[in-house]
């Protein structure tokens, strides 16, 4: 149970990125709690990358991706490392998607306010 696609940086965001940057790739319920059923950890020096987000990466065994069928896929990057969304972080999320896709895109390609 998952879902997997690639995750790219828009080119106007380029200079904003230093190779250190962390990356967070997150699944979280499309109609629930906000919290991430499933999350990766990156370095921006890896953009794009691949991704593969599955139930063994829950935070919380009852919060899997398992338990939901549509998921919204997000890809953050932070400066400070913090997986908690903070004004200038950079993210791109998906539209809804079922439980399962594979090959989604995901162009983090805004600032977060």
């Amino acid at each position: 149970v998952g879902v997997s696609g690639r995750v790219t940086l828009a080119a106007e965001l380029q200079d904003k990125v230093a190779p250190g940057d962390t990356v967070f790739v997150f699944a979280r319920a499309a109609n629930g709690p906000r919290i991430p059923l499933a999350i990766v950890k990156k370095s921006a020096s890896e953009l794009p990358l691949e991704f593969s987000l599955d139930s063994s990466m829950a935070m919380m065994p009852d919060m899997s991706l398992a338990n939901y069928k549509d998921v919204v896929i997000g890809a953050r990057i932070s400066k400070t490392g913090n997986a908690m969304a903070q004004s200038g972080d950079l993210e791109g999320l998906s539209p809804v998607v079922q439980v399962g896709a594979t090959g989604l895109n995901i162009t983090i390609d805004r600032a977060v306010p």
